[in-house]
């Protein structure tokens, strides 16, 4: 479904990828990880083609992105939903309004329809009846979970996260995994999860990807990353700072 070939990106004169090359097919769950300001965030925006690479391409679905104008975009981007690490819910809005608003741009649906798949959205993510509630009213996991609903309200095909355990508490954490697991089954996505929680990724990633230096440094399944002796992987896992490791 998705391929990087090659990506490079400089950012204020930063180099911060530095040739990503991965493939990502369609229905399997692929978890990035990695430190702050690797590049995680920053590859996520190139599959949905908000950044163009400096050098190399963005395929989705084999079509290149690269060379494709906004207007282009508009179409694979409604193949794909996007859960933002804050949520990125409009205060103003209820819920039902915030999980309408891409139903109502696309102009496509009824208002009764509408509200069917609202109705359905919030049933999914279990807050069935919560249409009238504000964001202000909200704990930090129902505002994800209402997020949630609304990146999958138009059910897209893939569906990326960035963060979706940030700031949350490790038994809510449990939860939305949970969610994210049951969602996969019922709508049969292909996901990619960006994500610092290691119980995360290895919990609901088929594959992990660990960027290192602006490259991809490790690739391989949950298994795999846990019994890696490789150094680089091997500290990230276990949480150990290079500075520990040089004071031993």
């Amino acid at each position: 479904m998705i391929s990087l070939r090659n990506i490079h990106k400089t950012l204020n004169g930063q180099k911060v990828l530095q040739g990503i090359n991965l493939e990502i097919a369609e229905g399997e769950t692929v978890v990035i990880i990695g430190r702050s300001g690797c590049g995680k965030s920053v590859t996520l925006r190139h599959i949905l083609g908000l950044m163009r690479p400096d050098h190399g391409e963005v395929f989705f679905e084999g079509q290149n992105l690269r060379g494709l104008s906004e207007i282009e975009l508009i179409p694979i981007r409604q193949k794909m939903g996007m859960l933002f690490q804050n949520g990125a819910l409009f205060d103003s809005m209820s819920v039902g309004e915030n999980i309408a608003f891409p139903l109502r741009e696309e102009g496509k649906m009824t208002e009764e329809e509408i509200q069917s798949a609202i109705a359905e959205a919030l049933e999914m993510v279990n807050l069935g009846g919560q249409q009238s509630k504000m964001p202000a009213e909200l704990s930090g996991g129902m505002k994800k979970r209402v997020s949630l609903a609304r990146a999958t309200v138009r059910k897209p095909k893939l569906l990326l996260y960035d963060e979706p355990t940030s700031g949350l508490d490790p038994v809510v954490s449990d939860s939305i995994n949970k969610l994210i697991l049951n969602l996969d089954k019922t709508l049969r996505l292909t996901n990619v999860v960006v994500t610092h929680d290691m119980r995360s990724a290895c919990e609901i990633g088929s594959r992990i990807v660990l960027l290192h230096h602006g490259k991809v440094h490790f690739l391989g399944t949950p298994e795999e990353i846990k019994s890696s002796q490789d150094p680089i992987v091997f500290r990230f896992v276990n949480g150990i700072s290079d500075a520990s490791v040089a004071t031993e």
